[in-house]
Protein backbone atom coordinates (compact mmCIF):
# COMPACT_ATOMS: atom_id res chain seq x y z
CA UNK A 1 0.00 0.00 0.00
CA UNK A 2 2.75 2.34 0.89
CA UNK A 3 4.66 1.44 -2.31
CA UNK A 4 1.59 2.12 -4.46
CA UNK A 5 1.18 5.64 -2.89
CA UNK A 6 4.80 6.54 -3.57
CA UNK A 7 4.51 5.51 -7.21
CA UNK A 8 1.42 7.65 -7.64
CA UNK A 9 3.26 10.68 -6.25
CA UNK A 10 6.15 10.21 -8.66
CA UNK A 11 3.84 9.95 -11.60
CA UNK A 12 1.96 13.07 -10.49
CA UNK A 13 5.17 15.03 -10.33
CA UNK A 14 6.24 13.75 -13.74
CA UNK A 15 3.09 14.85 -15.46
CA UNK A 16 3.06 18.37 -13.82
CA UNK A 17 3.21 20.95 -16.61
CA UNK A 18 6.28 23.23 -16.96
CA UNK A 19 5.91 26.95 -16.09
CA UNK A 20 5.46 29.35 -18.97
CA UNK A 21 8.51 30.93 -20.60
CA UNK A 22 7.62 34.44 -19.34
CA UNK A 23 8.13 33.24 -15.77
CA UNK A 24 11.61 31.76 -16.36
CA UNK A 25 14.62 33.89 -14.96
CA UNK A 26 16.68 35.66 -17.63
CA UNK A 27 20.27 34.47 -18.14
CA UNK A 28 22.91 37.11 -17.07
CA UNK A 29 24.47 39.07 -19.93
CA UNK A 30 28.29 39.35 -19.71
CA UNK A 31 29.69 42.70 -20.98
CA UNK A 32 33.31 42.41 -22.09
CA UNK A 33 35.65 44.74 -20.12
CA UNK A 34 38.45 46.46 -22.08
CA UNK A 35 41.61 46.83 -19.91
CA UNK A 36 43.75 49.96 -19.88
CA UNK A 37 47.26 49.23 -21.11
CA UNK A 38 50.34 51.45 -21.03
CA UNK A 39 53.84 51.30 -22.42
CA UNK A 40 56.79 53.42 -21.28
CA UNK A 41 59.99 53.73 -23.28
CA UNK A 42 63.05 55.61 -21.90
CA UNK A 43 65.79 56.53 -24.37
CA UNK A 44 68.60 56.30 -23.43
CA UNK A 45 68.02 54.39 -20.23
CA UNK A 46 71.49 55.30 -18.83
CA UNK A 47 72.69 58.91 -18.80
CA UNK A 48 75.07 61.19 -16.92
CA UNK A 49 74.13 64.15 -14.76
CA UNK A 50 72.57 66.92 -16.81
CA UNK A 51 72.16 64.86 -20.00
CA UNK A 52 68.76 64.97 -21.71
CA UNK A 53 66.73 61.81 -22.28
CA UNK A 54 63.31 61.12 -23.79
CA UNK A 55 60.35 59.35 -22.15
CA UNK A 56 57.52 58.09 -24.40
CA UNK A 57 54.29 57.03 -22.64
CA UNK A 58 51.67 55.15 -24.72
CA UNK A 59 48.17 54.50 -23.28
CA UNK A 60 45.40 52.29 -24.74
CA UNK A 61 41.92 52.63 -23.28
CA UNK A 62 38.30 51.98 -24.31
CA UNK A 63 37.10 54.16 -27.16
CA UNK A 64 35.60 57.44 -25.98
CA UNK A 65 37.76 57.64 -22.86
CA UNK A 66 39.52 60.78 -21.70
CA UNK A 67 43.25 60.38 -20.92
CA UNK A 68 44.98 62.95 -18.73
CA UNK A 69 48.78 62.79 -18.70
CA UNK A 70 50.91 64.43 -15.95
CA UNK A 71 52.49 67.73 -17.01
CA UNK A 72 54.84 68.39 -14.08
CA UNK A 73 57.30 66.45 -11.97
CA UNK A 74 57.29 65.93 -8.22
CA UNK A 75 59.03 68.76 -6.33
CA UNK A 76 61.09 66.20 -4.38
CA UNK A 77 62.27 64.43 -7.52
CA UNK A 78 65.80 64.83 -8.83
CA UNK A 79 64.58 64.68 -12.43
CA UNK A 80 63.20 67.79 -14.14
CA UNK A 81 61.26 68.44 -17.32
CA UNK A 82 63.46 70.15 -19.87
CA UNK A 83 60.48 71.20 -22.04
CA UNK A 84 56.69 71.12 -22.06
CA UNK A 85 55.34 67.61 -22.74
CA UNK A 86 54.16 66.94 -26.30
CA UNK A 87 50.88 64.98 -26.30
CA UNK A 88 49.63 63.43 -29.56
CA UNK A 89 45.99 63.48 -30.56
CA UNK A 90 44.08 60.26 -29.60
CA UNK A 91 43.35 57.78 -32.37
CA UNK A 92 41.11 54.71 -32.64
CA UNK A 93 43.07 51.45 -32.82
CA UNK A 94 41.66 48.73 -35.12
CA UNK A 95 41.17 45.44 -33.25
CA UNK A 96 39.82 41.99 -34.08
CA UNK A 97 36.23 41.65 -35.32
CA UNK A 98 33.73 41.49 -32.51
CA UNK A 99 36.10 43.02 -29.92
CA UNK A 100 35.30 46.38 -28.31
CA UNK A 101 36.91 49.43 -29.96
CA UNK A 102 40.05 50.94 -28.37
CA UNK A 103 41.75 54.34 -28.55
CA UNK A 104 45.41 55.20 -28.16
CA UNK A 105 47.17 58.40 -27.06
CA UNK A 106 50.90 59.17 -26.71
CA UNK A 107 52.80 61.73 -24.55
CA UNK A 108 56.49 62.58 -24.96
CA UNK A 109 58.71 64.10 -22.24
CA UNK A 110 62.16 65.67 -22.52
CA UNK A 111 63.87 65.30 -19.13
CA UNK A 112 67.22 65.69 -17.35
CA UNK A 113 68.50 64.09 -14.12
CA UNK A 114 70.60 65.86 -11.48
CA UNK A 115 71.81 63.02 -9.26
CA UNK A 116 73.50 59.66 -9.74
CA UNK A 117 72.18 56.09 -9.36
CA UNK A 118 68.60 55.09 -10.22
CA UNK A 119 66.30 58.10 -10.21
CA UNK A 120 62.48 57.90 -10.44
CA UNK A 121 60.93 59.94 -13.22
CA UNK A 122 58.87 61.91 -10.70
CA UNK A 123 55.79 61.97 -12.97
CA UNK A 124 52.33 61.84 -11.46
CA UNK A 125 49.55 59.37 -12.19
CA UNK A 126 47.82 58.98 -15.55
CA UNK A 127 44.05 59.49 -15.15
CA UNK A 128 41.71 57.63 -17.53
CA UNK A 129 38.00 58.51 -17.41
CA UNK A 130 35.43 56.25 -19.12
CA UNK A 131 31.95 57.55 -18.49
CA UNK A 132 31.61 57.96 -14.74
CA UNK A 133 34.47 55.54 -14.02
CA UNK A 134 37.97 56.87 -13.29
CA UNK A 135 41.18 54.88 -13.24
CA UNK A 136 44.65 56.00 -12.08
CA UNK A 137 47.80 54.46 -13.44
CA UNK A 138 50.98 55.13 -11.47
CA UNK A 139 54.33 55.84 -13.15
CA UNK A 140 56.33 55.72 -9.91
CA UNK A 141 57.96 52.40 -10.81
CA UNK A 142 59.73 53.81 -13.86
CA UNK A 143 63.22 55.22 -13.40
CA UNK A 144 66.36 56.19 -15.30
CA UNK A 145 69.88 55.20 -14.27
CA UNK A 146 72.35 58.07 -13.93
CA UNK A 147 75.98 56.98 -13.90
CA UNK A 148 78.80 58.98 -12.32
CA UNK A 149 81.67 60.39 -14.35
CA UNK A 150 84.08 60.21 -11.39
CA UNK A 151 86.72 57.48 -11.23
CA UNK A 152 85.93 54.34 -9.30
CA UNK A 153 88.08 55.46 -6.38
CA UNK A 154 87.74 59.22 -5.92
CA UNK A 155 90.39 59.22 -3.16
CA UNK A 156 93.02 58.77 -5.89
CA UNK A 157 92.00 62.05 -7.50
CA UNK A 158 94.24 64.89 -6.36
CA UNK A 159 92.60 68.28 -7.06
CA UNK A 160 94.63 71.15 -8.41
CA UNK A 161 95.67 73.81 -5.89
CA UNK A 162 93.42 76.89 -5.77
CA UNK A 163 94.41 79.75 -8.03
CA UNK A 164 94.46 83.38 -7.13
CA UNK A 165 91.53 85.64 -7.94
CA UNK A 166 93.62 87.59 -10.43
CA UNK A 167 96.70 86.04 -11.99
CA UNK A 168 98.56 89.05 -13.43
CA UNK A 169 102.24 88.90 -14.31
CA UNK A 170 103.91 92.30 -14.62
CA UNK A 171 107.52 93.25 -15.50
CA UNK A 172 109.99 93.96 -12.69
CA UNK A 173 110.38 97.61 -13.66
CA UNK A 174 106.67 98.42 -13.41
CA UNK A 175 106.73 98.93 -9.61
CA UNK A 176 109.69 101.32 -9.91
CA UNK A 177 107.87 103.26 -12.60
CA UNK A 178 104.80 103.56 -10.39
CA UNK A 179 107.02 104.66 -7.49
CA UNK A 180 108.64 107.37 -9.64
CA UNK A 181 105.25 108.58 -10.83
CA UNK A 182 104.08 108.77 -7.22
CA UNK A 183 107.09 110.89 -6.27
CA UNK A 184 106.50 113.18 -9.25
CA UNK A 185 102.84 113.66 -8.32
CA UNK A 186 103.80 114.38 -4.70
CA UNK A 187 106.36 116.99 -5.84
CA UNK A 188 103.83 118.66 -8.15
CA UNK A 189 101.27 118.78 -5.35
CA UNK A 190 103.79 120.33 -2.94
CA UNK A 191 104.78 122.93 -5.57
CA UNK A 192 101.13 123.84 -6.21
CA UNK A 193 100.43 124.19 -2.49
CA UNK A 194 103.48 126.47 -2.08
CA UNK A 195 102.33 128.67 -4.97
CA UNK A 196 98.85 128.86 -3.47
CA UNK A 197 100.30 129.87 -0.08
CA UNK A 198 102.47 132.58 -1.65
CA UNK A 199 99.49 133.98 -3.53
CA UNK A 200 97.45 133.98 -0.33
CA UNK A 201 100.23 135.62 1.65
CA UNK A 202 100.90 138.30 -0.99
CA UNK A 203 97.24 138.96 -1.72
CA UNK A 204 96.33 142.65 -1.98
CA UNK A 205 95.24 144.14 1.34
CA UNK A 206 92.87 147.07 1.68
CA UNK A 207 94.96 150.11 2.75
CA UNK A 208 92.54 151.32 5.42
CA UNK A 209 92.11 147.82 6.90
CA UNK A 210 95.88 147.33 6.96
CA UNK A 211 96.39 150.71 8.67
CA UNK A 212 93.76 149.96 11.32
CA UNK A 213 95.40 146.57 11.95
CA UNK A 214 98.79 148.22 12.44
CA UNK A 215 97.32 150.90 14.72
CA UNK A 216 95.80 148.19 16.89
CA UNK A 217 99.08 146.26 17.02
CA UNK A 218 101.05 149.36 18.12
CA UNK A 219 98.50 150.26 20.78
CA UNK A 220 98.75 146.75 22.21
CA UNK A 221 102.44 147.40 22.94
CA UNK A 222 101.46 149.95 25.65
CA UNK A 223 104.40 152.26 24.93
CA UNK A 224 102.86 155.38 26.55
CA UNK A 225 102.61 153.49 29.85
CA UNK A 226 106.31 152.58 29.59
CA UNK A 227 107.45 156.22 29.28
CA UNK A 228 108.03 155.73 25.53
CA UNK A 229 105.46 158.20 24.22
CA UNK A 230 107.78 159.56 21.52
CA UNK A 231 108.24 156.07 20.04
CA UNK A 232 104.48 155.50 20.14
CA UNK A 233 103.84 158.70 18.19
CA UNK A 234 106.59 157.94 15.66
CA UNK A 235 105.20 154.46 14.93
CA UNK A 236 101.60 155.69 14.58
CA UNK A 237 102.79 158.47 12.23
CA UNK A 238 104.72 156.01 10.05
CA UNK A 239 101.51 153.97 9.59
CA UNK A 240 99.61 157.12 8.55
CA UNK A 241 102.42 158.04 6.11
CA UNK A 242 102.30 154.58 4.53
CA UNK A 243 98.53 154.78 4.16
CA UNK A 244 98.61 158.26 2.54
CA UNK A 245 101.34 157.14 0.12
CA UNK A 246 99.05 154.36 -1.12
CA UNK A 247 95.75 156.21 -1.11
CA UNK A 248 96.59 159.87 -2.07
CA UNK A 249 97.96 160.64 -5.51
CA UNK A 250 101.38 162.40 -5.50
CA UNK A 251 102.21 161.42 -1.88
CA UNK A 252 105.38 159.46 -1.05
CA UNK A 253 106.68 158.24 2.29
CA UNK A 254 110.04 159.89 1.68
CA UNK A 255 108.56 163.41 1.52
CA UNK A 256 109.14 165.91 4.33
CA UNK A 257 106.29 166.77 6.61
CA UNK A 258 105.48 170.00 4.77
CA UNK A 259 105.65 168.29 1.34
CA UNK A 260 103.42 165.46 2.54
CA UNK A 261 100.75 167.81 3.91
CA UNK A 262 100.84 169.90 0.71
CA UNK A 263 100.56 166.85 -1.58
CA UNK A 264 97.74 165.33 0.44
CA UNK A 265 95.82 168.60 0.45
CA UNK A 266 96.32 168.89 -3.33
CA UNK A 267 94.75 165.44 -3.86
CA UNK A 268 91.51 166.73 -2.38
CA UNK A 269 91.40 164.05 0.32
CA UNK A 270 92.04 166.43 3.28
CA UNK A 271 89.52 168.84 4.72
CA UNK A 272 90.85 171.80 6.81
CA UNK A 273 90.35 170.01 10.15
CA UNK A 274 92.15 166.85 9.03
CA UNK A 275 94.89 168.95 7.44
CA UNK A 276 95.49 170.77 10.76
CA UNK A 277 95.62 167.49 12.69
CA UNK A 278 98.04 165.97 10.18
CA UNK A 279 100.30 169.04 10.34
CA UNK A 280 100.41 168.97 14.15
CA UNK A 281 101.06 165.21 14.17
CA UNK A 282 103.97 165.52 11.76
CA UNK A 283 105.42 168.49 13.64
CA UNK A 284 105.37 166.66 16.99
CA UNK A 285 106.87 163.58 15.37
CA UNK A 286 109.75 165.62 13.88
CA UNK A 287 110.49 167.12 17.29
CA UNK A 288 110.51 163.67 18.89
CA UNK A 289 112.73 162.18 16.17
CA UNK A 290 115.23 164.96 15.59
CA UNK A 291 115.13 167.11 18.75
CA UNK A 292 114.66 164.36 21.34
CA UNK A 293 111.39 165.99 22.36
CA UNK A 294 109.84 164.18 25.29
CA UNK A 295 106.14 163.35 24.96
CA UNK A 296 104.19 162.21 27.99
CA UNK A 297 101.77 159.31 27.91
CA UNK A 298 98.53 161.28 27.64
CA UNK A 299 99.86 163.47 24.84
CA UNK A 300 101.19 160.40 22.99
CA UNK A 301 97.74 158.75 23.11
CA UNK A 302 96.10 161.94 21.77
CA UNK A 303 98.55 162.15 18.87
CA UNK A 304 98.00 158.44 18.11
CA UNK A 305 94.25 159.06 18.03
CA UNK A 306 94.88 161.99 15.61
CA UNK A 307 96.73 159.54 13.29
CA UNK A 308 93.71 157.22 13.34
CA UNK A 309 91.34 160.13 12.71
CA UNK A 310 93.37 161.34 9.70
CA UNK A 311 93.28 157.87 8.12
CA UNK A 312 89.54 157.51 8.71
CA UNK A 313 88.82 161.03 7.33
CA UNK A 314 90.91 160.45 4.19
CA UNK A 315 89.29 157.05 3.59
CA UNK A 316 85.83 158.62 3.88
CA UNK A 317 86.71 161.35 1.36
CA UNK A 318 88.20 158.73 -0.99
CA UNK A 319 84.99 156.65 -0.89
CA UNK A 320 82.93 159.77 -1.74
CA UNK A 321 85.15 160.49 -4.75
CA UNK A 322 84.75 156.91 -6.00
CA UNK A 323 80.95 157.16 -5.77
CA UNK A 324 80.94 160.41 -7.72
CA UNK A 325 83.22 158.92 -10.40
CA UNK A 326 80.98 155.86 -10.71
CA UNK A 327 77.86 158.03 -11.03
Amino acid sequence: MILIGALLLVQAGAVQPAPPAAQRPAAPVTVPVVPVRIGVHISPDTVTVGDLFTVIVRVRAPAGSTIQFPTTTDSAAKVDLAADPAIAEPRVVPVAAGAPAEMEQIAGYRMAAWDVESQPLGLGDIIVRSGIAERRISLSSYAVFVRSVLPADTTLHVPKPPRGVLAFAYPWWLKWLLFALGLLLAALLAWWLWRAYKRWKNRPVHPAAYAQKEFHRIEQLGLPDKDQGALHVALMTDVARAYLAVRAEGVRESQTSTELVTATRASGLLDPDASARLGELLHQTDLAKFAAWRIDGAKARDLGSDARAVVERVESRFAEQMKKAAA
